[in-house]
């Protein structure tokens, strides 16, 4: 270990030079594989994996040397699982000594691992994915504002390596299409109030009077209107021009508040003009005229009009073109107190009058507000083509606040906002721009977009100068949580925990509001050890938990009153740690009894990386009758059911951790008894490692099985600070954290500035 130390040391050096390194110029060396590894797979492994008979698809045969042995890297790892947790060779098989066994974990763990660290100068392909449904929520409630919770209505998202947030398993339906159209709607529909006309009466500005409209001279006529903001409808009368021909662009206003508007509708000779504008305070004029460039247009011309026979001022002239009506509703205000946060931290900018104001503050509005969407700075490009939507909507007449909302429904709908990292040309494996690198450190620790200070940081250049001032700020930032309960709780499988459903007949304490205190302890021990910097061996065994009334009573533990949790001092370590929380305990039982396998099971993979295979499809179920369980205790009955060969050297594995837990019930209550059976919580680990009950267990775990627990605990928090599944040479990175925990007194923060701080982490590699 001590020379894979040294290995990955160097091989760090090198890359934080930038130099890959240069394995092939070493002096040459003799080749292990063949000399000491290749004679004990021979012996021991071949007869079931090979390339005629590969058991599990493992094929050993095939690699006359190391050069070709080291290639294979999908292999190697899962031969060191199978070694370490004694599965292969199965135990009706001959077994390799203890100094064989530790040749063949020495050659994986040095010179394998030394050859994938050199392949590491090449960063693993990004997947592009999308926001899983909680990162969605999160960014929409941190860039509007409001919490919505809009993606629960969301398809649920696929698992990918256990983890919800893995690009490869994001995919897109044409239904969350649909539905990310309908949110984006939705959230700014709560976060945006527009004006609202409804119920104001109508008060007509013209009466009986019309006015023909020159070609280059506005109509004008005075108004009695308070100030205010006003729905306008407005009718101009075409007389003697085709339907066919589009009706005129207006500059309409009062006084200095003008705007040039579309029509929304034509209805036989009257064209309709629908909008708002604004009164100051001593405009009294109303302002019709055709908008700039249409002198001249097909509309305009002098037409051919039937002789004025009736001397209606209507069908004077020859023009065509004549004010008809206008009908306003208003003043419509809102008080500044009375609109939510979200719709003033997005409408930051005041417009003033007229069109040109109007257009300069929504495109500040529109750009800061893409910055913050798309997490990076947007190009003129990107944000004329958001502007454009929202001319569309400001041509139509309708208000500068449901112009932006529509504007902005644009981005919330784009793939540059829903995805987290966006498609480019480049083939080039780069380092990640300060924005890019924002954006990833904050959808790790914060499952959200980054906060302000990251942006500044990614603005000034200086994030990755300051990425542990960082990483620490931000874990001990609330929203924080969101690592605990999005990590924790797949790493933990605490989501599993709401579809446990213990027999209410026997376990009839068992609620919601217990399942919920079960929950909350494990994700406040979790963020203790996260946020006080300890060791992550208390994962394993401490002196300490948190509970709250409900949880305490369940435990028996005296003097907890109220919902809030608080940290105690345990006097038994059979508490202590999360092999002893319900939380596990229960998600890990039946609903009408305890399970040793499940539980077992769940230590070997969750905690030390090492799942058992799946049982042969024709493995005979436990007896589960009542005769049987007055029979026998569980242990004896579950002994009988595990003489099958084939399932012997799984259950060595997963029965004695198991069976270890058995002094706690299904819901996680202490017991001593299994109805007329005494608890037999002793055991031997694989290696001949004895423990009485679960205190020596836990001890046992944390000291001979440290190196596996810390290794797939790194492992699961890089496969989720990355979003991908973990390549071969990732074990370089995986090993090289290791070695920084074991140095510090395995305190948990040296995993997470390992990773931010790793090639990994930092570079972009090249698009998939």
């Amino acid at each position: 270990m001590l020379r894979l130390r040294s290995v990955i040391a160097r091989i760090v050096a090198f890359l934080a030079m930038g130099i890959a390194p240069a394995f092939a110029q070493e002096p040459a060396r003799p080749d292990a594989f063949r000399t000491q590894v290749l004679p004990l797979l021979e012996r021991y492994c071949v007869d079931c994996h090979s390339t005629e008979d590969a058991e599990a698809g493992i094929v050993l045969d095939r690699f006359p040397d190391q050069a070709a042995a080291v290639e294979d890297g999908k292999t190697w790892p899962r031969v060191l699982d199978a070694l370490e947790g004694h599965i292969m060779p199965p135990a009706d098989m001959d077994q390799p000594s203890k100094k064989e066994r530790d040749v063949l974990v020495g050659w994986i763990e040095n010179d394998f691992v030394a050859a994938q660290c050199g392949k590491q100068a090449g960063s693993a392909p990004v997947v592009i994915r999308r926001l899983n449904r909680q990162e969605y929520n999160n960014t929409i409630r941190d860039l509007l504002g409001v919490d919505l919770r809009l993606a629960d209505a969301f398809p649920p998202d696929d698992i990918g390596f256990g983890f919800d947030n893995v690009g490869s398993a994001l995919n897109i339906s044409p239904i969350l299409v649909e539905k990310y159209l309908d949110a984006a709607e939705i959230a700014l529909d709560r976060s945006i109030i527009p004006p609202d006309a409804e119920g104001f009466p109508p008060i007509e500005l013209i009466g009986l009077v019309t006015y023909p409209l020159p070609p280059t001279k506005a109509v004008e006529f005075k108004h009695n209107l308070k100030p205010g903001r006003y729905l306008a409808d407005f009718s101009l009368v075409r007389v003697g021009i085709a339907e066919s021909v589009a009706p005129p662009r207006l500059v309409i206003g009062f006084g200095k508040d003008r705007r040039t508007v579309d029509a929304v509708r034509v209805q036989d000779e009257t064209v309709v003009y629908r909008y708002w504008l604004s009164v100051a305070e001593g405009d009294d004029q109303v302002h019709v005229s055709l908008a700039p460039g249409q002198e001249d247009g097909p509309n305009v011309k002098p037409q051919a009009v039937a002789a004025n026979v009736s001397g209606d001022q209507r069908y004077e002239g020859d023009r065509g073109l004549h004010v008809d009506s206008m009908v306003v509703h208003g003043p419509v205000s809102i008080p500044d107190d009375s609109l939510p946060e979200s719709h003033r931290s997005i409408l930051f900018v005041e417009p003033g009058f007229g069109d040109e104001s109007r257009f300069e503050a929504a495109r500040k509005v529109i750009a800061r507000f893409a910055e913050r969407a798309f997490r990076r700075p947007v190009s003129e490009e990107e944000l004329d083509r958001v502007f454009r939507i929202f001319r569309i909507a400001y041509d139509r007449g309708e208000s500068f606040e449901r112009c932006i909302q529509v504007a902005l429904t644009t981005i919330l709908a784009s793939p540059r906002f829903l995805f987290l990292v966006e498609p480019e040309d480049s083939a080039e494996d780069r380092p990640l721009t300060e924005f890019e690198l924002a954006s990833r450190l904050s959808y790790f620790l914060w499952s959200s977009m980054p906060d302000e200070e990251l942006f500044r940081e990614a603005r000034e250049g200086t994030l990755r100068d300051h990425l542990r001032a960082q990483v620490a700020r931000m874990l001990d930032d609330p929203r924080s949580g969101q690592f605990v309960e999005n990590f924790a709780g797949q790493w933990l499988q605490l989501r599993r925990l709401g579809g446990v459903t213990p027999d209410r007949d026997l376990y009839p304490s068992f609620d919601d509001s217990l399942r919920e205190a079960m929950r909350g302890e494990t994700e406040h021990y979790f963020a203790s050890i996260l946020k006080e910097n300890r060791s992550i061996l208390d994962f394993l065994d401490s002196d300490y938990t948190y509970v709250n009334a409900a949880l305490a009573k369940h435990y028996g533990i005296e003097g907890v009153e109220g919902d809030d949790f608080r940290r105690v001092t345990l006097a038994s370590r059979n508490r202590g740690g999360i092999l002893s929380q319900a939380s596990i305990l229960t998600l890990t039982s039946n609903p009408n009894r305890t399970s040793p396998v499940k539980r077992g099971q769940w230590i070997l993979q969750q905690l030390l990386g090492t799942p058992p295979p799946p049982p042969p499809p024709d493995v005979a179920k436990l007896d589960e009758s009542a005769q049987a369980a007055e029979a026998a205790s569980l242990r004896e009955r579950m002994e009988a059911h595990r003489s099958n060969p084939q399932c012997a050297s799984c259950h060595q594995q997963m029965d004695p951790l198991g069976f270890a837990l058995e002094n706690y019930d299904a819901v996680g209550r202490w017991r001593t008894r299994d109805g007329a059976f005494p608890i037999e919580p002793a055991g031997e680990l694989v290696g001949g490692r004895k423990f009485s009950d679960i205190g020596e267990l836990k001890r046992l775990l944390g000291s001979s099985e440290s190196r596996k627990f810390a290794r797939t605990l790194i492992e699961n928090m890089l496969t989720y600070a990355l979003g991908r599944g973990l390549e071969p040479y990732d074990s370089c990175t995986v090993e090289d954290i290791r070695a920084r925990l074991v140095a510090d007194d395995y305190r948990i923060r040296n995993i997470l500035f390992g990773i931010v701080e790793s090639r990994a982490f930092q570079y972009r590699g090249v698009s998939r």
